[in-house]
This record gives C-alpha cells, structure tokens and sequence, in this order.
C-alpha cells in the first residue's frame, strides 16, 4: 500500500522561492517541489485571503490569488478541476478560504513559477487561518532547524541523513532538507526566513495583544484555549485531507482513461500535417491541468503500443 503524501503548511513567501524540482525513481513516482526550508512538496494545504480571480477565458482556466501574512499563492483551476473552479467564479472578494492541492513549478525561459492546483477549495474564517499561520510558522521552524544542524555539520548524503535522523529530524523531512541544503544557500535562507516568520506571527498577534514571538523562537500561545483551537483546526484539515485521499484512490483508475483521451484529442488538434512539438502538447495540457508526468506516461504508453511515433527528435504524430 503506498502511503498518503503528507499535505505541507508553507508560507507564500519561501513557496514563491521554490526553484527545484524532483521526481521519485520508482515506476510512476510523483514529482515533488522542494522549498528552501526543505518541504518536499507534492500536497499542500494553505488558508488565506482570496484576493483575486481571474478568469482566463481563452484557455478555460482561472487564476486566483490568496494571501497570507508573508506574499500570495498563486491558484490555478481549469475544466478539469470543475467543481474548485466553480467556487471561485461564484467567490466574493475577499474572502477567507482553504485550499487543498498539489504544487506545481513551471520553468520557461529559466524562470521558475510556483502554483497551487486545488483539489478542493472551501470557506473558511479568520481564527482557522490564524491558526494556520501560528502551525505554519511552528512546522518552519522545524525545517529551519534542521538546516541549522546542516549548516554546522559539514556532512553530506548518507551521513547527513543519519546527522538529521540522530537528532530526531522526521524521516520525511531529512530528505527534503538534505536536497535543500545541496541547492540552496542555507545561511541566506535561514537569516530571511526567521524574519518572515516573525513578521507573520505579528500580522495576526498584535490586533488581539498577543506577545509577538521572539527571533529565533517558537510562536508562544497566549493560554490553553489557543491550544485546543489549534489541534481543533489541525484534526478537521487531517479529516479533509482523508476524505480527498479517499477520493483520489477511488478515480485514480478513470483519470488514467480521461488523461489518455485528453491527450490524444489535443494532438489531433495540433497537428497541422508535420506533427506536434512536444513542448507544445506538454504546455497545453498543462493549462487544461495535467501533469507533467502523466502527459509522458501517457505519451509512451501510446508509443509502446504503435499508435503514435516521433519523426524527429521532440515531434509527436499520430498513426
């Protein structure tokens, strides 16, 4: 059975800053998106202000911007993601809203965007995202401190991992971070992070005289009915993120079928005689919100079978 894929809290701010990317080895493996704090995301729930939506007509595609107290997540949401489309064609601005998706990096031109495709987008109120903020910063932490072990350590691969794992670092985030700490520069993400959380804890302390926490420092809460607000907040996003698990396990076999159909329509469509250009199949089935991984899989499995072949390296065309 393969385990559920964590659902990652990370603010706009370092989300924004994710430049590297990274797919598993094993035979279908997701892709994930590695921050600089060292979240190896595919999942991520954020809650936020809804402050913007736009509605992309030509492409059947809306773009939604939510902000929390460090920047703006960019949302996407196509035809393919019906029902989070909906919602916010019909979301008044601003609102308060969580959203539960997978994190995307497209790079054009050697520039990388960061994005979020929900998978399931609700409203919400002001005491959960501020709860989500004070776990977000919490869960930073975590990751700064680890990078703060790699920085003194001077290890690398496997002893690194054993360092991280000796000093209790979860499994799932020592790999993230001993990726992190091969790409970016961990000084420089440290001394900007630890303001950013700072800052964010202030956003939604000071209006209801809160101590801001400390540099360097955990968040603290005020009393124990914080607390339960908290652990509250987190047990209703782990029920969420079980029903969505639930769901994706039950479709999986019929968007396997849908995504074949997807892209054999879109090549009929490109192809004006000569074939299509991969690059231009792979950018308009990720506006219609596939993924890269599956657009090859399926690709190859078209090929294997003989009903489609490559003329010349990086054009596709149909027999």
């Amino acid at each position: 059975m393969v385990a559920r894929e964590p659902a990652w809290r990370i603010f706009a701010h370092e989300f924004n800053q994710s430049t590297l990317q990274y797919k598993e080895d094993e035979e279908h493996g997701p892709t994930y998106v590695i921050s600089p704090t060292g979240a190896k995301m595919n999942r991520m729930f954020v809650v936020g202000v809804l402050t913007e939506v736009e509605d992309l007509s030509s492409s059947d595609l809306r773009r939604a911007h939510i902000a929390d107290p460090t920047g703006s997540f960019t949302v996407y949401a196509g035809k393919y993601q019906a029902d989070t489309a909906a919602f916010l064609a019909q979301a008044e601005v601003p609102q308060f809203i969580t959203v539960l998706g997978r994190a995307r990096l497209y790079t054009r031109n050697e520039t990388s965007y960061a994005s979020i495709w929900p998978k399931e987008v609700n409203s919400t109120t002001e005491t959960v995202r501020n709860n989500w903020v004070i776990n977000t910063a919490e869960r930073t932490l975590d990751r700064l401190e680890a990078l703060r072990i790699v920085s003194s350590s001077g290890l690398h691969n496997d002893e690194l991992r054993e360092k991280l794992l000796a000093n209790n670092v979860h499994p799932l985030l020592t790999e993230g971070v001993v990726r992190a700490a091969a790409y970016y520069n961990a000084p420089e993400v440290i001394a900007d992070m630890v303001p950013t959380i700072a800052s964010a804890i202030d956003a939604i302390a000071e209006p209801r005289g809160f101590r801001t926490a400390k540099i360097g420092t955990r968040p603290a809460r005020e009393d124990a009915s914080r607390d339960g607000a908290i652990k509250e907040n987190e047990r209703a996003s782990e029920e969420q993120e079980d029903k969505e698990a639930e769901r994706e396990s039950s479709q999986a076999a019929g968007e396997q079928s849908i995504n074949r159909e997807r892209v054999l329509a879109t090549m009929k469509e490109l192809d004006t005689g000569s074939g299509v250009p991969y690059d231009t199949l792979l950018e308009r089935l990720q506006a219609q919100g596939m993924e890269e991984d599956d657009v090859e899989e399926v690709v190859q499995e078209l090929m294997d079978e003989g009903k489609c072949y490559e003329p010349k390296i990086g054009i596709l065309k149909l027999i």
